[in-house]
């Protein structure tokens, strides 16, 4: 139901899915009513006569029909725009505690109330439910349904809807359904029907809700712990499944249309529809069983979910053969690496343990542009950089060549782990997948650590962590390492930095044990002495003071290396902060910890 278009339903073919389809009506994977975490709700507890919350709800307005023929216009709360009228609202609280949602035939027109949480309130994944007692009579319509917010830029249906309660007069007193739309069904929707027993109506209050996990969706009817309709990305979906992506909730009351049949005198004037309350609740955070993993812009493959997570961007794809073999074991299916999320876009994954260490792996294979420079992006974790400016075909070597990126990064507070992508020019960013799973500091470390700071994973040199604060840069100038003592790292390692003052902190060491720290520089933007001077602490006490890299190896793009001995402290921890000196900023091009 976007805005300017309804849906168009075909009452036949619901039907034929009600009745037809029982395997559709039973539960697969359930999360009962324990175990839920309320994150949004708005019980409309306000004083008699007053608006629904604007900072929670905003209104879809006017008529045409919506798509299917209805009959009512949509009025906003307060709005005086003929035929709406302050004077007889069409959404208002009673004062009890509801919400009053009221059709009202006057001067020959409907005036009705369709308020939605976009802009407000967008979610992805949860149990999502509305306690409501519903109006009945010829032509009336009520609902309660999430609408894909992508709808501006994909349109309808490839948005996606789920509709989480519809009646209409053909159902009877005791009936209500649900049904997903997709590009796979338009207005006929793939859905089923629940019928209230022991003599329930819509006249009664009940609980209508949705248990909404990745590829899965559950209806319920009052008892979240036995959900009447399960639909999966499977054999359950004939086409694309366009649920794992941000919606908005919805909840209006039409009149009259091709789906409901049409109004008539025996029609209640007004039709009203009480709600209770809308909540939102988040599963517990429990620890993963397994890896998250993700198909950006495509669909499940192997052990990869079918994408989801996401805001923004679109799909891209290629049949182009994809060389893996910079992949390590295990490596995800081809199909992975021929599909992308390109544009701007996040990923946000949530129900993680809060505070808790994750390894994120981010991977990549440059299937559009045909050179180095032509595409470059910037990646966060949390709002800290992790890749700036970074350009795929540069750092896989090739068109058509994939590319991992490894990092550690914590969970927030809610939970949570944040990827965004963001252009710098000249090209839009792309991502081919994404895999998220639990780790641990607490075990001691059996090699030595190799980083190559503000970089990728290079070489023995792994891809930037452990690090709070700072930028990264890069280059591509090529470096004299001629002062590195062996093994001299991949010129990469000193191509890419992390500036700014900035911390590492590396776990996983024996508490009291001895350990060389080496700390490879080169300087990639001045080309003079003191044009930078900068600190760095270990474990605490000064290492470098006024540091000047090309004042040590008078050129730039000209790499040079310090050593120092460090014991790892009572958390087995070694701590490298880099501070501000005399002049500019700090810099690090890479760390070894042996």
């Amino acid at each position: 139901m976007p805005p300017g278009r309804r849906k168009i339903h075909s009452f036949v073919a619901l039907l034929v899915l009600i009745f037809f389809s029982p395997s559709l009506a039973q539960s697969q994977t359930t999360q009962g009513s324990n175990g839920w975490q309320l994150v949004w709700s708005d019980e409309f507890n306000g004083a008699a006569g007053s608006v629904p919350d604007s900072r929670k709800w905003t209104y879809d307005v006017g008529g045409g029909g919506w798509g299917n023929n209805e009959e009512e216009v949509y009025c906003a709360a307060g709005s005086d725009v003929s035929p709406c009228s302050p004077l007889t609202p069409n959404a208002v609280l009673d004062g009890q505690g509801n919400l009053v949602i009221s059709a009202i035939h006057n001067n020959g027109a409907w005036t009705s109330a369709r308020m939605k949480s976009e802009g407000m309130e967008n979610l992805q994944y949860g149990r999502i439910e509305a306690r409501m007692q519903l109006p009945m009579g010829a032509g009336v319509w009520p609902a309660f349904w999430l609408l894909g917010s992508n709808i501006h830029t994909s349109g309808w249906p490839l948005c996606g809807e789920m509709d989480v309660m519809e009646w209409v007069p053909q159902y009877g007193p005791s009936k209500t359904s649900s049904t997903v739309h997709g590009p796979f069904s338009g207005g006929n929707g793939v859905g089923s029907s629940f019928t209230f027993p022991n003599g329930g109506t819509v006249r009664d209050f009940h609980t209508y809700g949705i248990i909404w996990s990745p590829n899965q969706a559950q209806f319920y009817r009052d008892d979240p712990s036995a959900p009447y309709f399960t639909i999966q990305n499977t054999s359950d979906i004939p086409g694309d499944w366009v649920f794992n992506h941000d919606f908005f909730l919805i909840m209006n009351l039409a009149m009259g249309g091709y789906f409901p049949g049409y109004t008539d005198s025996t029609t209640p004037n007004p039709a009203v529809m009480l709600v209770d309350y809308v909540r939102i609740y988040r599963a517990a955070h429990t620890p993963a069983a397994g890896p998250l993993t993700i198909n950006a812009g495509g669909v499940a493959q192997g052990s990869f979910f079918a994408d989801t997570n996401f805001t923004g961007g679109k799909t891209v794809s290629t049949e182009a053969a994809i060389d893996t073999s910079l992949i390590p074991a295990p490596v995800p299916p081809q199909a992975v690496y021929q599909t992308a999320r390109a544009g701007e876009s996040q990923y946000t994954i949530r129900d993680l343990v809060p505070y808790a260490p994750y390894n994120v792996q981010l991977h990549f294979a440059e299937t559009q542009v045909n050179g180095p420079g032509e595409r470059r992006f910037s990646v966060t974790i949390n709002s800290q950089t992790v890749l700036n400016r970074f350009d795929i075909f540069a750092a896989a070597g090739g068109k058509n060549k994939a590319i991992e990126e490894n990092f550690k990064a914590n969970a927030d507070e809610y939970g949570n782990i944040v990827v965004q992508l963001t252009p710098r020019a000249p090209a839009q960013p792309l991502i081919s997948g994404l895999v998220v799973s639990q780790t641990t500091d607490n075990e001691p470390t059996s090699g030595p650590v190799l980083l190559d700071s503000g970089g990728g994973e290079v070489g023995n040199f792994i891809a930037d962590t452990d690090f709070s604060g700072g930028n990264q840069a890069s280059s591509f100038a090529p470096v004299d390492t001629s002062l590195i003592s062996s093994p001299v790292p991949p010129q990469a390692v000193f191509q890419s930095e992390r500036w700014a003052p900035s911390t590492y902190t590396i776990g996983g060491f024996t508490p009291g044990t001895r350990h060389t720290v080496t700390l490879y520089f080169n300087e990639i933007y001045w080309s003079q002495p003191t044009q930078r001077q900068f600190n760095v602490l270990i474990n605490g006490s000064q290492v470098l003071t006024n540091f000047d890299i090309v004042g040590m190896t008078g050129a730039k793009n000209k790499a040079v290396e310090e050593q120092f001995q460090a014991t790892a402290n009572s958390e087995g921890q070694i701590v490298i902060q880099l501070t501000r000196g005399a002049r500019d900023q700090p810099k690090i091009s890479g760390i070894a910890v042996n």
